[in-house]
Parts: C-alpha cells; structure tokens; sequence
C-alpha cells in the first residue's frame, strides 16, 4: 500500500524527478552504471541516506520528503516514475522500494 498522491505531491515529485533524470542522464551519457557513480549524482543534488535514497542493479529510489522518484539507469534510457511511500517498504531500503516479502 502506498501513501495518496495529491497533485501538489505529485506536482512536487515531478519536478524532483526532472532534476533526477537531469543528472542520470549524465551518468547514463558516461556509460558508469556503478552504484557508487549513481550515489555520487544524486549527492550532488543532496540526495542521501537522509532521503532513503536506495541503489540497486541500476535501480534508484529517493524520498524527496513529500513523494518517491524512482527508476533505472541503463545503457539505453534513464526512466523514472513518481509514488507515493510505501507503507511497509522492503526491510533496508528505505520508504520508495515495494515489500517483496508476505504476510
């Protein structure tokens, strides 16, 4: 279950993600998908652990405090997509990753 997107919040988001996307797409453009160079373009942006930014295979997710952006960084394409938190996110990665576990 995920938290209601009002359209300020949604609105909020997608202005994160614009930013977001801005800066993957340099690190797409470099061709270094490495977490640690993805970590660093969002720190630029002063995203971190205190965003629940969480890295994985390509996959990003950060917290902006009112929405989550997340997405990939692939060779071909930066995606990223606006939601609201989760409510029991996956243990360890903060608020925007979906719990793959059951009840």
């Amino acid at each position: 279950m995920q938290a209601p997107m009002t359209a300020y919040k949604r609105a909020w988001g997608e202005a994160s993600a614009k930013l977001i996307r801005k800066e993957l797409e340099k690190v797409r453009q470099e061709g270094d998908f490495s977490e640690e160079r993805i970590a660093a373009a969002l720190r630029r942006l002063g995203c971190g652990r205190d965003h629940g930014v969480h890295l994985g295979h390509g996959f990003y997710s950060v917290h902006t405090g009112v929405a989550c952006v997340s997405g990939r960084v692939a060779k071909d394409e930066v995606t990223s997509k606006v939601h609201g938190a989760y409510a029991e996110p996956q243990p360890g990665t903060g608020p925007c990753v979906e719990n793959r576990g059951g009840h």
